[in-house]
């Protein structure tokens, strides 16, 4: 993929590698989450990608991100092949996305760069099928992709060691993409999968990302980089359809 400073695209079958991301802008409230609906801006697309493309965390190199921007002080992506989709933003962090049999979906919001920030979230409707929601990002220095699950499984490669946070046990899972696309262009690195999946709906929840980071420097073998991205994501691909709303801070 060609290099889109910090906006990866999407592909994982069965390692989740997760999406080059794109976004849009517009309202919408989420329960229980103290964000207020904001003036709407919206993206969304109808590119097609040949099924199968997807194979790490990014699309093909001839392939671009739908939208991309920042909203509020915060930084959206949507990236969508196939079928339908579109993103939409409120207040602060929170945003929607409306997706029907699309091939892949990834979208969210958050910061570029990340940092080993206490992440608080609330998904406040999440309906339909999905494969990922959480916190996904990168690093550079060395190439690094990371998820943080929290609700659906990035399960996939080899189970490293566990992880306690935030009141949960995760599983730390590593994974190396070989001459795959990546915010770099095409090239070989490691995913860390921290999966947990087990979060609700409709109540405030939050991650510390620095036992995350902490645990992979420690004991991933790879050591961790300098931030690119980060953002709460969810991801859905083969043939699915569904919407989240949710809001993040």
């Amino acid at each position: 993929m060609k290099k889109i400073n910090f906006l990866p695209g999407v592909a994982r079958k069965v390692t989740f590698g997760a999406a080059i991301i794109a976004f849009a802008a517009s309202s919408s409230m989420l329960t229980s989450c103290k964000k207020e609906s904001a003036t709407v801006q919206k993206a969304s697309s109808s590119e097609p990608v040949p099924v199968g493309e997807r194979s790490s965390g990014f699309v093909k190199d001839n392939l671009q991100p739908n939208s991309t921007g920042t909203n509020n002080g915060f930084f959206w992506s949507l990236y969508q092949a196939g079928g339908t989709a579109s993103l939409t933003n409120g207040s602060a962090g929170n945003f929607s996305i409306s997706y029907s049999n699309v091939s892949d979906v990834v979208g969210g919001k958050g910061w570029n760069p990340g940092s080993a920030r206490n992440i608080g979230y609330n998904v406040g409707s999440l309906s339909g099928s999905y494969n990922f929601v959480g916190v996904y990002g990168w690093t550079t220095s060395p190439l690094i992709e990371y998820y943080v699950c929290e609700l659906g499984s990035v399960a996939a490669g080899s189970q490293v060691n566990t992880v306690s946070s935030d009141g949960h046990t995760y599983t730390f899972y590593k994974h190396q993409q070989v001459s795959q696309p990546s915010i770099t262009g095409t090239a070989t690195f490691w995913q860390y999968l921290d999966n947990w999946g087990g979060s609700s709906t409709g109540s405030n929840h939050s991650i510390n990302m620095a036992n995350h980071v902490n645990n992979w420097a420690s004991n991933g073998g790879q050591g961790f980089g300098s931030y690119n991205y980060q953002i709460l994501a969810l991801e859905a691909y083969s043939g699915k359809s569904g919407y989240v709303n949710a809001t993040v801070w």
